[in-house]
């Protein structure tokens, strides 16, 4: 749907193992999630033309209502996708965070 990207999405996740809130009880488990999804955003707009939304980083327009049918996957198609990048990028960025609580 060009919502959030999934790359990005994968660092809320990473988010979620690297400082749990398994207990929604504990506050002080939520807010250093929280922050942490927040550090991981703002370090995800700036590596990505400070967006985390899909279709903001593949250049795309908003469409009412976008079709079901999948594009054809061509090698043009793939060209003109920044996702394999983008991805590396959230790698970079989780990978850092655990170099720096870690190392």
């Amino acid at each position: 749907m060009r919502e959030v990207c999934g790359a990005f999405s994968g660092c809320t996740m990473m988010a979620g193992f690297i400082s749990p809130a398994d207990d929604p009880s504990v506050m002080d488990s939520r807010k250093a999630n929280y922050a942490l999804v927040q550090e991981f955003a703002a370090a995800f707009r700036e590596s990505n033309g400070g967006s985390i939304i899909c279709r903001e980083l593949l250049g795309l327009q908003a469409k009412a209502q976008e079709s079901p049918a999948p594009s054809e996957r061509t090698a043009e198609y793939y060209r003109k996708r920044p996702c394999s990048a983008i991805v590396e990028q959230a790698a970079l960025i989780v990978a850092e965070k655990l170099k720096e609580l870690y190392a």
